[in-house]
């Protein structure tokens, strides 16, 4: 029997491994992968519950798999923020946040981590948010003659830590992996969970690079900041409006989205065709294309081997630090959104029917948490962003960047631990407030 084989298993951990190796996108490969799994399942003769009866494999079974709703979503989302980020709104808000600081530049480090973390949250998450504020701080550091790297990771935690918010690419996500899993309702909790394990670490890098002490040659002033422009005037009350609708009024956020990026165009306020090309098509594919054969492994019982295997391994109060753990070694080489979260929030499911007062909430806050912790590796994307906007900025060495590689790897070792802990003590649990 094809159970006996695993080879299920052996193929998600293939298609991992061959896009971390060949740098390729695992997500349409992973389409491909699904099919050859139906094919081989086929060819043993595998069957899937069809109601009370069993009914053999079919291609349907791996079309099903790809989530047109949250493809939909993303792209709606991503499409009117990249409006926001190509008619200049988003860069200029910042700066004139940042500017209000004035001489008290020793709150810039706290300032790009919430400021980061709210752009993250409103829309366009910790990818767009993570390449826009962390090239912004690693320049605003240039100018302002501090350290770049250390602002550039507040920056960087920042949008890690907002993009679980329920208008966010993550918590869309969670919400359309979860819901067929019968858990709902669980937003604020996962978007604080996730917030705080952010900041506790950008606390950390604080300490450890004396942001106290920071103290700017050359602050930026507000008068010096050229104004809104009508485009701009507009897009932002856009964003405004999209937020009250979605959050007040529980509108679709992904079709809400198409609508005021719809009005945008109209008003003639941003480049559709530039707007275009800067939706994440690559990544988008990733998620829904990983989703694909997740699905596939699902239906041949993989989910069920990898919940037994963990199950085995843990006991009700270890298993939050287990899965914790387990989603940052897996972040360190895929994505937190293509890969850890469709791959364990599923086997979070399973364990929480496995151990009576394990609570799947507080499992994927874990998850989600300790897998944006490993994602400043160099590694991932996030802590490319850093060393890529930082040898754009400035002419480097290649032991200077070496250095650099080390230490961001360093670094995401050593949040993980961090969240790793903090799961292993409930504080995913969030006191129980919000489950």
């Amino acid at each position: 029997m094809i159970r006996e084989f695993l080879p299920q298993i052996s193929l998600l951990v293939a298609v991992i491994a061959v896009g971390f190796i060949k740098k390729i996108n695992i997500g349409f490969f992973s389409i491909g992968a699904a099919f050859l799994l139906m094919l081989l399942g086929m060819a043993v003769d595998f069957q899937v519950p069809a109601g009370e009866a069993m009914r053999a494999l079919k291609a349907s079974d791996v079309t099903k798999g790809f989530s047109s709703s949250m493809f939909v979503t993303l792209v709606g989302v991503t499409f009117l923020f990249g409006m926001a980020s190509q008619n200049g709104t988003l860069d200029l808000f910042s700066k004139k946040i940042v500017a209000l600081v004035g001489k008290r530049t020793y709150l810039i480090p706290v300032l790009m981590f919430f400021l980061s973390a709210f752009i993250s949250a409103i829309g366009p998450g910790h990818i767009a948010a993570g390449i826009l504020m962390t090239t912004f701080a690693v320049y605003l550091a240039l100018e302002l003659d501090i350290n770049p790297m250390a602002t550039a990771l507040y920056a960087k935690l920042g949008a890690n830590a907002g993009c679980a918010s329920p208008l966010s690419l993550t918590g869309i996500l969670a919400k359309e992996l979860s819901t067929p899993l019968g858990y709902d309702g669980f937003s604020l909790h996962l978007f604080l969970s996730t917030l705080l394990s952010g900041f506790v670490f950008t606390l950390v890098v604080y300490i450890l690079y004396k942001g106290h002490k920071v103290k700017a040659d050359n602050p930026l002033k507000l008068s010096e900041i050229p104004k809104f422009n009508r485009k701009q005037q507009i897009t932002m009350a856009s964003i405004v409006i999209m937020v009250i609708c979605c959050i007040g009024f529980k509108l679709d956020t992904g079709l809400f989205a198409f609508v005021m990026a719809a009005v945008l165009i109209l008003l003639g306020c941003a480049d559709e065709k530039k707007a275009i090309k800067s939706i994440p098509w690559g990544t988008l594919i990733m998620i829904c294309g990983v989703g694909v054969l997740v699905n596939m492994i699902s239906v041949m019982g993989g989910i069920d081997l990898i919940s037994d295997t963990l199950a085995s391994l843990m006991t009700a109060r270890t298993a939050a630090p287990i899965m914790a753990a387990t989603s940052g070694i897996l972040s360190w080489v895929s994505s937190t959104t293509a890969v850890v979260m469709p791959t364990l929030y599923p086997i979070s499911a399973e364990i929480c029917q496995r151990f009576a007062g394990v609570n799947y909430v507080e499992l994927i806050s874990a998850i989600t948490a300790t897998s944006f912790a490993a994602a400043i590796s160099p590694l991932s994307t996030g802590g490319a962003i850093i060393m890529s906007s930082y040898s754009a900025a400035r002419e480097t060495t290649t032991e200077e960047m070496n250095k650099m590689f080390y230490t961001l790897f360093l670094l995401s070792v050593g949040n993980v631990l961090i969240n790793v802990l903090m799961a292993l003590i409930g504080v995913f649990s969030l006191g129980g407030l919000f489950l």
